[in-house]
């Protein structure tokens, strides 16, 4: 498997600290690299590259300029990954597969337009719209938990009212929420989330897949924002919440439908590159 990924070339990237291993599929075939064996070596933190994901980019002839493959560090594929979108975004207007003004991407839960927004330069990528929202959850609260919300924004999320989401212990609280029967058979991401002085929020995430917080979740804020508008605590158009790394990202929402039905996403944040490099020995 190591002499099999040797010298191949891959950019790693960072979205608010969620972190990822791009390859440009036109280079590096899909296959070799999307094992779960590779893409847990690749991912590794000690002996690989380290990341929370693997991306492959991929060139397509119709219905959109590039195809997204994402996979978690575990090796499980995911549907949607917003900060990974958001990457994507920057780095497919870096290597041509597509107009940075402009783009259509295609991900496992559909469509999505994208940009490289003009003149601050940040990636922001407009989301299917998002109809899938209830208010409370069958859930026992936790200490420090207000109210618990669910939302499908690509993949389900649980949203968790916290008062002190700095305080809750994510690694004790968030394997037992992430697989709580309410959420489906394949289980959801945790946010939890509480209110800054300065009209922010703070919010962290319990990523499945990953099997622990993140420093930022891309899908995750757009839930969260959301279920804060939801809730009434937050208002449209505009949420802005503070990621585990310190950066922002900023959660746009428009009505949809009829009677409060739903809401169109476009979530703005950083897409960027880190380091180039070709792989070594992963041991």
């Amino acid at each position: 498997m190591s002499a099999s990924l040797k010298g191949l070339p891959f950019a790693k990237m960072t979205g608010s600290g969620n972190d990822f291993v791009f390859f440009d599929g036109r280079v590096v075939p899909l296959p070799l690299v999307t094992t779960p064996e590779a893409i847990t070596r690749i991912c590794n933190r000690y002996n690989g590259i380290g990341a929370d994901g693997v991306v492959v980019l991929e060139p397509i002839m119709s219905g959109a300029d590039v195809q997204i493959h994402y996979y978690n560090s575990d090796g499980s594929p995911a549907d949607l990954c917003g900060n990974a979108t958001l990457c994507s975004t920057a780095l497919s207007a870096e290597l041509g597969l597509a107009q940075s003004s402009g783009m259509q991407l295609l991900t496992g839960a559909g469509l999505i337009n994208s940009r490289v927004a003009s003149p601050v330069g940040l990636p922001e990528i407009d989301l299917q719209p998002v109809t899938d929202i209830r208010g409370a959850m069958p859930i026992e609260l936790g200490p420090g938990e207000e109210r618990v919300g669910f939302s499908i924004a690509g993949i389900p999320h649980l949203v968790v009212l916290a008062a002190d989401a700095e305080v809750i212990d994510l690694a004790a609280r968030g394997p037992g929420l992430r697989w709580h029967p309410s959420t489906g058979e394949r289980g959801a991401n945790v946010n939890w989330v509480s209110p800054l002085p300065d009209g922010r929020w703070r919010y962290r995430t319990f990523e499945r897949g990953v099997e622990g917080e993140t420093l930022a979740c891309g899908t995750g804020a757009v839930a969260t924002a959301i279920l804060l508008v939801h809730w009434g605590l937050a208002s449209l158009p505009t949420v802005t919440l503070q990621t585990s790394s310190g950066r922002d990202v900023r959660v746009s929402l428009s009505e949809v439908g009829s009677g409060n039905a739903g809401y169109a996403p476009t979530l703005s944040g950083e897409g960027r590159i880190v380091f180039r490099g070709n792989i070594g020995d992963l041991g």
